[in-house]
């Protein structure tokens, strides 16, 4: 909603502006209330009562309308990440067993979040948990250590085709899918309340599309990692041995692939031109050194070679997404390199 109003002088230096009587109704705005003035980043004002009680928002869901289990779990996460404080699974005649199991699997996974209420036809969970104790950032930060703990289990299993590290990173990737809808869930919070985004360290809300991308972006690349490393194991228990020459050029890239990932979070993370442009050069040679070993590879009679080679590639792709968002955040404020002027 929104309306036009002329600003009126009021005195001899104070000017007014009246507020529209429907907003007046909706807010409960009284005479003699506080209201505090905000100038956001985009230039606009932001009128809000400087006291006012917290809103709870209640998703409910009929399961009934939900095709399958998987778009159930799918739905209820989508809830979670927009930052409801409340979901309900709901159903007139019963919820269906197996949709009442995946639904409480699902509820558990979700971080902050305990079902507090759970019969036949009706599931409910509560969030409990304080989203300015979860700066983004820090959930960035500890979403990169995982996924480059990953990386070097995969790396491990190249050389050993190890079961057990197949089995960590898959635990591994359920933490990183968990902590990614929660930084979903905080960015999208923020958006919708404006006191949080400072607490949690965004400073503008035009830092909220990079922080997301990024997020799912790291995510990706822990899922990456995963398939890689199962296609590694799948063949070494089908028996498949590599020349030692190919294992080693495999592994050289694994390595190049990592270190992009290790400075490119570096630079999201603390944006700098100088780590900017080491990120730029790893990538590109690992990059290089993919498509020089893909080249070569063209007659390989081991699929999961190609690949691999070509997995890690990828990995160095999606660290070009991260760097471009780097890059962005370094020049939204004047810096070493530029000068940012409004005139």
């Amino acid at each position: 909603m929104s309306e036009l109003r002329k600003v009126q002088e009021v005195g001899y230096s104070t000017l007014a502006v009246s507020i529209p009587a429907d907003m007046v109704r909706n807010l409960k705005i009284r005479k003699g209330d506080n209201l505090l003035i905000s100038e956001e980043a985009d230039g606009t004002l932001k009128l809000a009562p400087a006291s006012r009680p917290p809103k709870t928002v209640k998703a409910s869901i009929k399961a009934d309308a939900v095709a399958n289990e998987d778009i159930l779990s799918r739905v209820v996460v989508g809830c979670y990440m927009l930052g409801y404080d409340a979901i309900e699974l709901t159903s007139k005649d019963g919820i269906n067993p197996s949709y009442l199991a995946r639904g409480s699997k699902t509820l558990r996974s979700l971080r902050g979040v305990e079902i507090v209420e759970s019969s036949g036809n009706r599931l409910v969970a509560q969030s409990f948990m304080d989203p300015t104790k979860f700066p983004v950032d820090s959930l960035i930060k500890r979403l990169q250590l995982l996924v480059s703990r990953s990386l070097e289990n995969a790396i491990e299993a190249l050389r050993t085709g190890s079961p057990a590290l197949l089995k960590d990173i898959k635990g591994i990737q359920e933490e990183v899918q968990e902590l990614y809808w929660l930084i979903v869930r905080q960015l999208l919070v923020a958006l919708s309340n404006r006191d949080i985004s400072g607490k949690i360290g965004l400073e503008s809300p035009l830092h909220t599309s990079g922080d997301r991308v990024s997020a799912k972006t790291i995510e990706e690349i822990g899922r990456l990692v995963l398939e890689l490393t199962e296609e590694v194991v799948s063949s070494r228990e089908r028996g498949i041995q590599v020349q030692e020459k190919v294992l080693a050029k495999i592994e050289s890239l694994a390595r190049m692939a990592q270190e992009s990932f290790e400075v490119t979070m570096e630079s999201l993370l603390t944006p700098d031109i100088r780590t900017i442009e080491r990120a730029t050069l790893k990538i590109d040679g690992a990059l290089r050194v993919e498509r020089e070993m893909m080249g070569e590879l063209l007659q390989s009679e081991y699929a999961y070679v190609r690949t691999t080679t070509s997995d890690l590639g990828q990995l160095a792709r999606y660290c070009s997404i991260i760097l471009e968002i780097s890059l962005n955040r370094l020049l939204r404020k004047t810096s070493r390199i530029c000068t940012i002027q409004t005139q």
